[in-house]
């Protein structure tokens, strides 16, 4: 049996307050939450201390990086990027100016319709990435450090299941 941890502590102290209720979800879906608020955690102080253009968040690091992974040239309309972030669009245009301020990105009429906007990776934000992807996955490995590759397979396939479940019903 692993060490115990928070969740488990959780779950002792419930079946003694309501002995009734089951709290077994939670030993999924509370530590999900909570690798999630450290994952984001550390990130955010990793892209704080990277060398570089300035990124305030991991928010804003997903808006960069589902540019620079459509390829050149770089561009989406701001609805696509919304789809293409592995983070909330919550504030996506709040974003959108600070990165464009920072020099990160370029927003113009979209050739193929002048109603839209293409939001486009500015030479130097490309470079920047460019220049930091690897170390940046390099750091995301070593978060997964305790799982070897094939637990790392079977969590991702796992989660696969219950993301696509859950954006299916919301």
């Amino acid at each position: 049996m692993p060490e115990a941890d928070v969740i488990d502590a959780a779950a002792r102290e419930w079946a003694e307050a309501y002995p009734r209720l089951d709290v077994s979800p939670g030993d999924v879906l509370a530590r999900v939450q909570r690798l999630g608020q450290l994952i984001e955690e550390a990130q955010n102080r990793r892209l704080r201390r990277r060398a570089g253009m300035v990124v305030n968040n991991v928010g804003d690091f997903d808006v960069l990086r589902a540019l620079r992974r459509v390829g050149p040239p770089y561009a989406l309309t701001p609805g696509r990027l919304r789809e293409a972030m592995l983070v909330s669009g919550a504030g996506l245009s709040g974003r959108l100016k600070r990165l464009e301020q920072e020099g990160w990105i370029t927003r113009e009429a979209s050739p193929d319709d002048g109603r839209s906007l293409l939001v486009r990776l500015t030479p130097e934000g490309v470079a920047d990435l460019d220049r930091d992807l690897e170390a940046h996955y390099a750091f995301e490995s070593d978060l997964l450090r305790s799982l070897d590759l094939d637990t790392r397979r079977r969590s991702a396939d796992v989660l696969r299941v219950l993301l696509l479940d859950m954006e299916s019903r919301l």
